[in-house]
């Protein structure tokens, strides 16, 4: 004798028909699904269809032509302190970041293909100031602008800096740091980045930040 009630029995066979019409509607969908992906397929198939793989394999050739082609701007630098010519002292990668008697530089930078004016970048044995001029618009939000210059280049250098006070190498004051000026609507004004320390870095952050603004303007947005 079934030790099921008329009400057990009535709802079990209720879920049965629900999942009946479960199974029926992702079948369905399912089906709809395939039907789009022939279509897409068949789409690609016309046109130049690039693969995912294709695009990493791009995306890592892009990154290596970039750091040619910003490298290459470091080669001119609008205004710079020359060495008397009887000098025989070689500078380190840290003398440019502890003369505080070197004052206030300027260093324009601009876009390579036409000299286009970005910026009259300042620069001290402390910080970096990266003002844009009247005439330059770009938002914060345009790529790649946070994706590279902030999460990459200066969020790389700073995460460098914090292994150093780890191993107590600098103090916790001597850290990089950086700082974005943008209006409410997002339009940059300025990039500061303080404690930069290194010749290396200034001349990393110069090369960056012209080849970042330079894509930038190419997005026109």
């Amino acid at each position: 004798m079934s030790t099921f009630s008329e009400d057990d029995i009535r709802r079990a066979a209720e879920v049965r028909e629900w999942l009946v019409k479960e199974v029926t509607n992702k079948k369905e969908e399912l089906d709809k699904l395939r039907d789009t992906l022939l279509i897409v397929d068949s789409l690609l198939k016309k046109t130049s269809f690039i693969t995912a793989s294709h695009l990493e394999s791009s995306a890592s050739n892009l990154k290596d032509r970039s750091a040619t082609e910003y490298q290459s701007l470091d080669k001119e630098e609008t205004v710079q302190t020359k060495p008397s010519s009887d000098s025989t002292t070689k500078s380190t990668n840290t003398d440019y970041g502890q003369d505080d008697n070197q004052g206030v530089q300027i260093k324009s930078l601009k876009r390579a293909k036409d000299n286009l004016l970005i910026s009259n970048a300042e620069y001290t044995s402390t910080y970096v100031k990266i003002p844009l001029v009247n005439d330059i618009n770009l938002n914060i939000n345009t790529p790649p602008f946070k994706s590279f210059f902030l999460n990459r280049i200066l969020e790389g250098m700073k995460s460098k800096d914090k292994e150093k006070i780890q191993k107590g190498e600098i103090d916790e004051s001597e850290i990089i740091d950086y700082n974005v000026d943008n209006d409410e609507n997002g339009q940059i004004k300025s990039v500061t980045i303080s404690n930069y320390r290194e010749r290396e870095r200034l001349i990393e952050i110069f090369n960056t930040a012209t080849w970042v603004f330079t894509r930038m303007l190419e997005k026109g947005i």
